[in-house]
Formats: C-alpha cells, structure tokens, sequence
C-alpha cells in the first residue's frame, strides 16, 4: 500500500506539472486549465500563510499564558499583529482615509526604518569577518577581500577627495558584485528548473515518504 501510494501521488504531480506546464507553452484550452492550477496555488499558498500566520500567534499566545522566557517580547509581537491588521481593516472599510495610507506611512517609518538599521550592520559583520580571517591566516584571498572592503567603505565616504575611491566603488559595484549577483539568480534558476524536474519525474523524496 505504502509503494501505491507513493506511485499514485508521483503520477498526480506529474500528470498536474505536465498539463500546467503544456498550458503555458501552448496556450488555448490547456492555458485555461494551467491558469486555474496557478490560481489554485495561489490560494493555498495564502492560506497556508494565514496558517503560519495563526499558529505563530498561538505560540506566543501559549508563551504569555505560560509566563515562559520572552514572553514580553511576545506581549510586543501580539498587540503589534492586532493593530496593524485593525488599521488595515478599518483602512479597507474607509473608515481611514489619506494620502498616503496608513498602513503605508506604518511601513515606511517602522519596517524601512528598521531593514535600513539592519542594513547598517552588515558594515559591522563585514569589518568583523575581515579581522577575523586576516587574524586567522594572512592570505592573497584574505588581503584581497579586505582592500575590496576598504575601498567601498572609504569610496562611500562623503569626503570631497574621495573622488577617485567613489570611482573604483562604482565600478566594483557595477561589474564584480554585478556579476556575482547575477551568478547568484542563475544558480537559483537552475535549481529551481532541476527540483521542478525531479517533482515532474517523481524522483523527490517528498511525494514517496
């Protein structure tokens, strides 16, 4: 019975991979029947949110109740949840107006304010891991990645001699890290194209177990 039932839910996401997938290459009656897939992904990814959603609010509702180790933090957490999806209710329902929204002006003067303070860390956690690997082993690497570091730090620097610092931080922007970015998306295509092949074929482990 195990084995069947991992062969019939092989054969299902195949049998679904492969009709959403000739649905957008082809088009017509098979597009029709690929975008009602996708639209049915979409809701159960909304609703598996709302799930993890629900459940990280009852673990901390469980931590407050329970008085256990930051549980203030979680009293924090809660009331933050509360308001934001009250304001975005009551903004909904017109009963909040302006331009711009409420919940526009929460998100550029918490959240933003905040991701730009985390941002503002990496500074220390590349500092940090320079000193770290010169302290460990003076290398070609080492020296590289640390002068690399230096000269974006400096040419980021509003000093009016920096001039030519500012030209070499562009130009590592605009080229090294470019590049390096650009790796970085294409080795996650291609891994995305490789898990959705082996889910079209049955071979991930998550529809046999």
């Amino acid at each position: 019975m195990g084995r069947l039932g991992s062969a019939l839910t092989s054969a299902v996401a195949i049998g679904f991979g492969l009709l959403t997938l000739l649905g957008l290459l082809a088009g017509g009656f098979f597009g029709t029947i690929a975008n009602l897939f996708i639209q049915i992904t979409v809701i159960t990814a909304a609703a598996a949110v709302l799930i993890g959603i629900a459940n990280l609010l009852g673990v901390h509702f469980g931590r407050i109740r329970e008085r256990r180790g930051g549980w203030g933090y979680s009293i924090i957490l809660l009331l933050s949840t509360i308001g934001v999806l009250l304001l975005y209710i009551l903004e909904r329902a017109n009963v909040l107006t302006g331009t711009p929204a409420p919940t526009t002006i929460l998100l550029e003067s918490v959240q933003v304010a905040i991701e730009s303070a985390l941002a503002g860390l990496v500074l220390f956690a590349l500092v940090y891991g320079a000193l770290r690997l010169l302290r460990r082993k003076v290398s070609a690497s080492g020296l590289l990645f640390t002068l690399v570091l230096l000269v974006l730090l400096a040419g980021a620097l509003p000093l009016a001699n920096a001039t030519p610092l500012a030209l070499i931080r562009d130009w590592l922007l605009a080229v090294p890290v470019s590049a390096g970015a650009r790796g970085i998306l294409l080795g996650i295509a291609l891994a995305t194209v490789v898990t959705g092949m082996r889910v079209l074929i049955g071979q991930d482990r998550s529809y046999r177990e």
